[in-house]
């Protein structure tokens, strides 16, 4: 069930949707568990990283949004002034249409795409290979 302490977890810090917010949700199972949930306030973002940089925190504020069709976009959040300095439009181009990704010759699944960010993370913290082996090492010889 950690989908439901996910969702729980969620309104916990931004608050109990609106009726609004919740019409964009399909499945009835979940608008009923969520409106079974107490009535929970926005928590603000200052309180919970009080030592954020402000500005930071109203680029959050505008991302983690209960409502994905209220969310800043990407082109949105690149032009939020805490990346000031480091977005430039020019050198960013926005794609017309869904990129095609054939010539990869890979079905992307879940499962797929997790191993591959997985991986390149691997490159950023090699001294987690070692871990990971010892790990995998310690499951293999319980297994056999």
């Amino acid at each position: 069930e950690n989908y439901l302490d996910q969702i729980k977890r969620t309104i916990a810090i931004l608050g109990t949707p609106s009726r609004e917010d919740m019409a964009y949700i399909q499945n009835e199972s979940a608008r009923k568990f969520i409106r079974s949930l107490p009535k929970r306030s926005k928590q603000p973002w200052s309180t919970l990283y009080p030592k954020a940089n402000p500005v930071a925190l109203d680029l959050l504020s505008k991302m983690l949004v209960f409502n994905p069709t209220k969310r800043y976009t990407v082109e949105a959040c690149l032009a939020h002034p805490y990346f000031e300095g480091l977005h430039n439009p020019a050198y960013e181009p926005v794609c017309d249409e869904p990129f095609d990704w054939s010539f990869d010759d890979f079905e992307p699944t879940k499962e797929l795409l997790q191993g591959m960010i997985y991986d390149l993370s691997l490159q950023f913290h090699p001294e987690q290979i070692q871990k990971c082996q010892l790990i995998l090492g310690l499951i293999l010889c319980s297994i056999f």
